[in-house]
């Protein structure tokens, strides 16, 4: 599903390049090491696709932004840019500095109800799309 979207949207950009799909295994361990239980949609994108080069972060993409993230958030927790950094799991990007994700609730589990945009410029989250296939279409249509 994920990957004939892809495919179809993206038929004339050379750098879109479709990883072969996850394993469980790895996907299992990205979970653990990301600090979140990934949502099933997520899920289903990874195991059908590791990343596509251009969008969509493979399984290790996400590890090595969430680690990251804790980083950034560890070594700085008293400047703001960082204070809400270890709530976010990045998923995809738009080659700027900016990622899409999913943003965890109070209780430390990730809202799943909507996918985010993170904009570092600004410092800020909103919502960007309901679904995975919902953000990759307004992406290549050029409406976020």
């Amino acid at each position: 599903m994920y990957a004939e979207l892809i495919s179809e949207l993206t038929k004339e950009n050379v750098f879109v390049k479709i990883q072969p799909p996850c394993s469980e295994k790895a996907i299992n361990n990205a979970e653990k090491a990301a600090g979140f239980k990934f949502p099933k949609e997520l899920r289903a994108l990874l195991c059908e696709l590791n990343g596509d080069k251009f969008l969509v972060l493979s399984a290790e993409e996400i590890v090595a932004q969430a680690e990251l993230n804790k980083e950034i958030y560890e070594n700085n927790p008293d400047e703001e840019f960082a204070k809400e950094l270890n709530k976010y799991l990045f998923f995809a990007g738009n080659g700027c500095g900016d990622y899409y994700c999913y943003r965890a609730n109070d209780d430390g589990k990730l809202d799943e109800t909507a996918i985010y945009i993170w904009e570092h410029e600004e410092n800020c989250c909103q919502i960007a799309a309901a679904s995975i296939s919902e953000l990759i279409i307004k992406y290549y249509h050029d409406e976020i």
